[in-house]
């Protein structure tokens, strides 16, 4: 039976002595069953190839095949090639396997090491494994810049011009639009929009804010022609119109009279006046000839009884034609003829601003004031406003009638120019709201050659001889000739008006009555208590905190010192409304500063004594 399922067959001898196995074709039974019959077929040997990741070289071995060439056979049911792989000798990055069709074998004779590296097939080269690649930077690099085109950090993009601080960033394009912001130079912009004339352009600053700015006060990277047109610009009716419609004196009204007779009961002098300002008012050149007696009328011989009517003297014994005025000085501001600091210690008290420390050494009965060419050059508008408001509130207390002057226009930064016409109008404003006179002299001013300005577009021009106090045609084409014969002009009408009976008038037995900005029947501000104080009086901290002086009336302003509680302090400006609080300017052991006077319905300052 095992013979059987061997495959065997059985087969008696020649002799029939035995049956024993023969060497056959198997039974049918015991073989699987093809589609033809097989056929006989050499017993052939097949090598085993074992594919293995790595080889490792054997001592070297020699052997000899034998036998004869064969076909290679084809395996059914689909040709299949062998993959064999790049055996790569030790070091070798990575393993690659390369497919190839076996053709014809041909035995070599003799195995080697050689032999057993890499297997070539016909026809390829000797692989060999490349070094490590090093990569070498280069010595230096130069960047290549191209200067023809020059591109901007960002697209798109401008900054206010490198002397146009103050620029006004407006709600729309034209000068009707509201006042956002006021700019400083330097200041980075996005540009989102323009006008189609290009006049005005829409931007974006760093904290978010947008608005309108015109083109001409900006430094411009882009093209503005590629940005879309997003709105039309609308101008406010023109304010030199309103301000050449005004007389170069005006507002000479009662009111006037109750401040001079007010000054009488304060003991000041009805011949005398004196000047407050910044260097066009502190100059040689203005009405000091006069007091020299170096000056011809011409025409204007009239004026003759204002120059002997105000010819003083001051309480310091001087020709006030002649005086200086530690209230006037070169490079001033409304700030700093308030300023205690500014005060000169020679003759004026501890804490006093130059403005009190004037009027208490010489007694005027007019003060002569023009603020705002300095000013307009940088400080807030609403800053101005309120100095103004408070140098008019100090004179009116200390029986000083104040006469503003408008300031003439400036040649001399485009982005700050234009806002001469502004700080004019909160000139006649105020001069307006308090009731006291108005001195246009940007009107007299405008008609001259040169609108009256010297070669620096500033200040007034000087005669051409230096005779500025000469009243013929020739003289009066420049600035300050015009400004004397305006100042003249102004005080012939007080004299005329209001002081006509100089030492005879009587003293009033009160302050003036009449209503101005400041006082507590006008002034009310929402969140505050009403105004407790008075300018030119004492207050003092009600008892417990201290109160907080600020050097501007807001919150947001720098703290400039503080005020115990029970601590006595002077009243020198107010009451400004800002932020909910009612403020008062104040001086208080040598500081000036603003204060709160409460919230609510409490008081935080309280009159003293």
């Amino acid at each position: 039976m095992a013979l059987a399922l061997a495959g065997c067959n059985l087969s008696r001898s020649k002799g029939g002595e035995e049956v024993r196995p023969t060497l056959g074709t198997p039974i049918a039974w015991a073989t699987a069953r093809t589609a033809t019959a097989a056929s006989p077929a050499p017993t052939v040997t097949v090598p085993t190839v074992t594919l293995a990741p790595t080889l490792t070289p054997q001592p070297a071995a020699q052997a000899t095949l034998t036998g004869t060439p064969f076909e290679v056979f084809t395996f059914a049911p689909t040709p299949t090639n062998t993959s064999l792989g790049i055996i790569t000798l030790t070091p070798a990055p990575t393993l690659t396997m390369t497919p190839f069709q076996l053709s014809t074998f041909t035995p070599a004779t003799v195995l080697t090491d050689a032999s057993l590296g890499i297997i070539t097939l016909t026809p390829a080269p000797t692989l060999i494994s490349p070094p490590a690649m090093t990569y070498v930077p280069p010595v230096t690099f130069t960047p290549v810049i191209y200067s023809s085109t020059p591109y901007p950090t960002a697209l798109p993009g401008a900054q206010v011009c490198a002397n146009c601080s103050q620029l006004r960033l407006r709600a729309s394009p034209g000068t009707a639009g509201d006042m956002i912001a006021m700019l400083d130079a330097g200041t980075p912009l996005t540009i989102i929009g323009r006008t189609a004339d290009n006049t005005w352009v829409q931007v974006v600053l760093d904290d978010g804010r947008n608005g309108w700015v015109a083109a001409q006060y900006l430094d411009i990277t882009i093209d503005l022609n590629v940005i879309s047109v997003t709105g039309s610009a609308q101008d406010a009716p023109t304010a030199v119109a309103s301000l050449g419609g005004i007389d170069v004196v005006s507002g000479v009204t009662s009111h006037a009279r109750q401040i001079f007779l007010d000054g009488r009961a304060k003991g000041n002098l009805a011949h005398v006046f004196t000047r407050v300002g910044d260097s066009i008012t502190a100059s040689p050149n203005f009405l000091t000839p006069i007091g020299n007696g170096s000056y011809s009328l011409g025409q204007y011989g009239y004026l003759a009884g204002a120059i002997s009517f105000f010819s003083g003297p001051n309480a310091r014994g001087a020709n006030p034609y002649l005086a200086a005025s530690v209230a006037a000085r070169n490079g001033w501001s409304t700030e700093s003829v308030l300023s205690p600091a500014n005060a000169d210690p020679n003759v004026c008290k501890p804490g006093e601003t130059p403005l009190a420390c004037e009027y208490r050494l010489v007694r005027p009965s007019v003060a002569l004031i023009m603020f705002g060419t300095n000013d307009s050059g940088g400080m807030p508008i609403e800053t101005f406003r309120a100095n103004l408001q408070t140098i008019v509130q100090i004179s009116i207390n200390m029986g000083v009638i104040p006469v503003l002057s408008t300031i003439p226009s400036k040649h001399y930064n485009p982005a700050t120019d234009e806002r001469v016409t502004d700080f004019n109008l909160v000139i006649v404003a105020t001069a307006q709201a308090y009731d006291i006179p108005l001195w246009n002299y940007w009107k007299a001013m405008s008609v001259l050659p040169g609108e009256g300005l010297a070669s620096d577009g500033v200040h007034p021009s000087l005669a051409w001889d230096g005779l500025n106090t000469v009243f013929d045609p020739d003289h009066l084409k420049y600035g300050f000739p015009v400004r004397n014969l305006t100042a003249l002009q102004v005080l012939y009408t007080l004299w005329q008006q209001v002081l006509y009976d100089g030492d005879q008038a009587p003293a009033a037995t009160a302050p003036p009555s009449s209503v101005q900005p400041g006082s507590p029947s006008e002034i009310s501000c929402q969140g505050a208590p009403p105004p407790n104080l008075t300018v030119g009086g004492q207050g003092r901290v009600t008892p417990g905190l201290p109160n907080k002086m600020r050097s501007q009336p807001s919150t947001a302003a720098a703290q400039v010192g503080s005020i115990p509680g029970e601590g006595v302090f002077s009243v020198i400006g107010g009451p400004v409304c800002a932020d909910g609080y009612m403020w008062w300017q104040i001086s208080y052991n040598g500081l000036t500063g603003w204060t709160a006077n409460g919230s609510g319905s409490e008081y935080w300052v309280e009159p003293y004594p």
